[in-house]
C-alpha cells in the first residue's frame, strides 16, 4: 500500500496537521439522529460541530430568508426548477439553507477543511483511513464527495490516488446525494457566493461543476451512506415536486442546460486534456457486496 500506514495517517489527522471538523446538519426535532451521528462520528480524531438545520414546518419566513427568496406558488412552492421541469419545494430549501448555513459555521471555526454531513449519514469501515490519508497526501480538492446513491456496477472515471479503502476518483458520470462531503476554505465561499437564488435541490447543485466551478472528485466505492431512516422531507415536498410543465420550448431548454452541466462535468474531470480520457476506468458506485437496502453496522466486512 502506497502512502502512510492506517495507523500513522490518523495519527497524523489527530496531531493536527489535518485542520478538518466534521460539521453534521441536524433538525432539533430529531435528537436521535444526532446522537446517531455522535455515535458514528463523534469518536473520531476530528471535532464534531452541530449545525442546527432549517425546519419548513415551523414556517416559511426563516427559511426563505437566508437567501432571499420568497414563495411563487404557496403555500410550498419556492420557485420553478429549470434543470428538472418541475416546482422547488419549500422543504428543499430549508435544506439547501442548513447545507449553507453550515459553510458558514464551517468557515466561521478557521479549519481548512470540513466535511458536510447530513444527520443520517453512516461510515463504513475504512472510513477514517481514507479521510486521513486524502488530508495528508496529495494537493487539496475543492470538493470530494464521500457519499452517492446505490447504483448497480460501475462509472467512468479518472483515477486520481489510492486511499485504501476506495479510491479517490474524476467521474464522468454525475453523482447526486449531499450527505457527506468534504470542502476547502476555497470551494465553501465559492458555494455560498454562486448559490444565489437557485432553484435547485443543493445535491445537484453541489454535483453541478458548471454552476459553482469548484473542482470536483468523489471517493471510489464511496464509503459513508445514508441510514436508510425515513426522510424528513419527502411528504412536504411531494405536493409541488411533480408539477411539471409540458411546454416542448421548456423541455427543449431543460434538455441544454443539463448538456451544458454534463459538459462541465466532463471537462473537470479530464482536467483540460482530453489525453486524461486514455487513463479512463470502470470505477465501482458502492462498497464489493452492498445491497441497496443495507445497514453499514450490519456489514463489518463490506470493505476490505
Amino acid at each position: 500500500m502506497n502512502g502512510p500506514a492506517p495507523a500513522r495517517a490518523i495519527e497524523q489527522a489527530a496531531a493536527g496537521h489535518a485542520g478538518l471538523g466534521i460539521f453534521a446538519v441536524n433538525l432539533d426535532r430529531s435528537p436521535e439522529r444526532w446522537a446517531a451521528i455522535e455515535r458514528h462520528f463523534g469518536q473520531l480524531s476530528w471535532p464534531l460541530h452541530r449545525v442546527a438545520a432549517l425546519d419548513a414546518t415551523k414556517g416559511a419566513d426563516h427559511v426563505l430568508a437566508v437567501r432571499g427568496l420568497t414563495l411563487s406558488s404557496p403555500p410550498n412552492g419556492v420557485g420553478w426548477n429549470p434543470y428538472r421541469q418541475r416546482m422547488f419545494a419549500l422543504v428543499e430549501e430549508a435544506c439547501f439553507a442548513s447545507h449553507l448555513l453550515a459553510w458558514r459555521q464551517f468557515l466561521d471555526s478557521g479549519l481548512e477543511r470540513g466535511l458536510i454531513l447530513e444527520d443520517d449519514a453512516e461510515p463504513f469501515p475504512g472510513f477514517e483511513e481514507a479521510m486521513a490519508r486524502l488530508l495528508s497526501e496529495g494537493a487539496p480538492i475543492d470538493i470530494v464527495k464521500f457519499e452517492g446513491i446505490y447504483r448497480k456496477g460501475g462509472r467512468l472515471a479518472i483515477p486520481v490516488r489510492d486511499l485504501g479503502a476506495a479510491k479517490l476518483v474524476r467521474s464522468l458520470r454525475p453523482c447526486s446525494g449531499g450527505a457527506a462531503y468534504v470542502l476547502t476554505r476555497r470551494s465553501a465561499q465559492r458555494l455560498i457566493e454562486t448559490a444565489g437564488k437557485l432553484c435547485l435541490p443543493v445535491d445537484d447543485f453541489i454535483w453541478s461543476q458548471g454552476l459553482h466551478g469548484c473542482d470536483l472528485a468523489h471517493l471510489s466505492p464511496w464509503l459513508i451512506m445514508q441510514s436508510g431512516a425515513a426522510s424528513t422531507m419527502v411528504t412536504a415536498r411531494t405536493p409541488n415536486r411533480h408539477v411539471k410543465r409540458r411546454d416542448p420550448v421548456n423541455f427543449l431548454a431543460q434538455g441544454v442546460r443539463r448538456l451544458g452541466l454534463r459538459f462541465s462535468l466532463w471537462r473537470n474531470a479530464l482536467q483540460g486534456s482530453p489525453l486524461s480520457l486514455l487513463a479512463a476506468r470502470q470505477a465501482p458506485w458502492c462498497p464489493a457486496g452492498f445491497a441497496k437496502h443495507d445497514a453499514p453496522a450490519a456489514r463489518p466486512a463490506a470493505v476490505e
